[in-house]
């Protein structure tokens, strides 16, 4: 199966907010006892929808929220410094965590990507990072990172690192994705057999040490230029704000 290619305009949203949108609109101080906390804004949407209704420029989204693009669809949502924009027919849940890190105090967001396909431009701060079936992605160097996802089925996923590395942990299992190369995920739970293919091996391993991701080369992706565009901020609910009239304020 082969992932769906994102058309220059579409991918051009995830940069929308990279130099004009103002980033301290979730970047201030956390929130306080009366407020909860925004995980990222909704930057530009069309046939998209957030829960049961439809997913407006500027909404603020948060813990459990649900994203789904229409197959003619698209949506760019913006936190921190970390953008993601989902193409048609894709649908991502935002989930909020601590850090088991103590010296991490800032909550950690991950976008979970359950179908379709997305492109995101990751910030080296690692706060945000995107979820494909149970494995994490994130930078793999202190650098932006720009790639792509496409969800293939249960146990699988193509990634595309477009600009910088980036690393895939499953379970106690990790691997870097080089700068402009692409590759077939597929992961193998601790019940689970191998495939057969062989799989493409990125670094060496301790002696016993269980694979749970298998990578398969399918070439090299072109480094691309992202477009700017202009987003706008508007004060909208999500439909999973626990408090009402609290959740306005991003953090």
């Amino acid at each position: 199966m082969r992932s769906r290619s994102l058309s220059p305009l579409l991918a051009a949203l995830l940069a929308i907010s990279l130099v004009f949108y103002p980033a301290s609109l979730l970047s201030a101080s956390g929130p306080s006892d009366t407020e909860v906390e925004t995980l990222a804004i909704v930057v530009a949407s069309h046939s998209a929808t957030l829960g049961n209704g439809i997913a407006s420029d500027g909404a603020t989204l948060y813990n459990g929220d649900r994203l789904v693009t229409a197959p003619n669809g698209g949506l760019s949502l913006r936190s921190g410094d970390s953008m993601l924009y989902m193409a048609g027919s894709t649908q991502v849940t935002l989930h909020q965590s601590q850090s088991h890190n103590p010296s991490i105090q800032k909550s950690l967001i991950r976008a979970n990507v359950t179908s379709g396909s997305v492109s995101f431009s990751l910030s080296p701060d690692q706060y945000f990072l995107v979820s494909a079936q149970g494995a994490l992605i994130g930078p793999a160097a202190p650098m932006a990172t720009l790639g792509e996802i496409t969800i293939l089925d249960a146990r699988s996923f193509e990634i595309h690192a477009r600009r910088g590395p980036l690393k895939i942990v499953y379970f106690d299992d990790s691997e870097v994705i080089p700068e402009g190369k692409s590759y077939r995920v597929e992961l193998a739970g601790p019940n689970s057999t191998n495939s057969t293919q062989p799989p493409i091996k990125t670094r060496t391993r301790p002696a016993g040490s269980r694979r749970f991701i298998l990578l398969f080369l399918i070439g090299a992706a072109a480094i691309s230029a992202i477009g700017v565009g202009v987003g706008y901020v508007q004060s909208v609910e999500s439909p999973d704000c626990p408090q009402p009239n609290q959740c306005s304020r991003p953090n």
